[in-house]
């Protein structure tokens, strides 16, 4: 991607020199919504909503970091990234593979060739109560308005709380037939010291939980797209094999976290979801999955 010649650029944090395979990138703590859930905002993570980098800057920043890590996949989030719509289609230019995760009020992104996941917690009622209200119909609508032949792979994601889990069956079944490539299930990450109400105290709880979600894969296999055995993985007596108490076993750490931090500056978090995470109650889909998967390569090149 061509520069301005002669304009300095502030360069990015030295994060090391490690490689980051694949990194997320919070590209503006500004955000329409404000979800219960949110990990985004939590108390000990950057989240200024003023602390901000121009356009110029945060490409020249990311192209900088993706030559000093190797990073060849991008993550693309806030806040509400389609806020800043223009950046982020030029800067998923910079990678080999892009995806974005947006709240779908500001309208259904076009990337062919690449994903974009519209988080929904639920039906109407359960989802609304999370995001605000009339949102669960205003997303409906951007996602029946977009163009379905571009190219673009849409998802829907729901983040299974203690709150919403109710909904999951009822939520697959209301939206099998919308135009997009399927549904994915994440489940709340806590704090050490959660007292949302949100998250499970006992994880034997939380097993009956990904038990319902194993069953509707089951009923609708084309339509979830979460696997059996990643999410087999999250049932109480493995979590901690995949985890470890404090992390040390997270896929996810291999990952680079970008939050916009003082200053306008990139930090980098503990892990993808923050700063004061329980490891030992995550709900991270994605750790599971990554896990699962480095299990089935590792066992095929055995």
């Amino acid at each position: 991607m061509k520069r301005e010649v002669n304009v300095q650029f502030r360069e990015p944090t030295d994060f090391g020199d490690v490689e980051y395979p694949s990194a997320l990138v919070n590209v503006t703590n500004v955000c329409n919504l404000s979800c219960s859930h949110c990990f985004v905002f939590r108390a000990d993570n950057p989240n200024r909503p003023k602390d901000k980098m121009d356009d110029a800057t945060m490409l020249h920043q990311l192209e900088a970091l993706r030559d000093r890590h190797k990073i060849r996949s991008m993550l693309f989030m806030g806040g509400e990234p389609m806020i800043r719509r223009d950046l982020v289609l030029k800067a998923m230019d910079l990678f080999e593979q892009s995806s974005i995760v947006t709240n779908g009020t500001y309208g259904i992104p076009s990337a062919p060739g690449h994903l974009v996941t519209v988080s929904l917690d639920g039906p109407e009622e359960l989802n609304d109560a999370i995001r605000g209200e009339g949102v669960f119909q205003k997303v409906k609508r951007t996602i029946f308005e977009r163009d379905q032949n571009d190219g673009t792979t849409v998802i829907l994601q729901m983040t299974i709380t203690k709150e919403n889990a109710p909904g999951i069956e009822e939520f697959v079944e209301m939206v099998k037939d919308w135009p997009v490539d399927g549904v994915a299930f994440t489940f709340y990450v806590p704090t050490k010291e959660d007292d949302s109400g949100l998250g499970w105290e006992d994880l034997g709880e939380r097993d009956e939980v990904v038990r319902r979600v194993i069953a509707v894969k089951q009923k609708h296999p084309d339509v979830v797209k979460s696997n059996i055995g990643a999410l087999e993985l999250m049932l109480s007596e493995r979590c901690l094999e995949v985890t470890g108490e404090h992390g040390e076993h997270c896929g996810l750490r291999l990952m680079l976290p970008l939050y916009m931090g003082e200053g306008g500056n990139f930090e980098r978090t503990f892990c993808c979801y923050g700063n004061d995470v329980d490891c030992s109650r995550c709900g991270a889909y994605g750790v599971f999955n990554g896990y699962w998967h480095r299990k089935q390569q590792g066992a095929t090149s055995g």
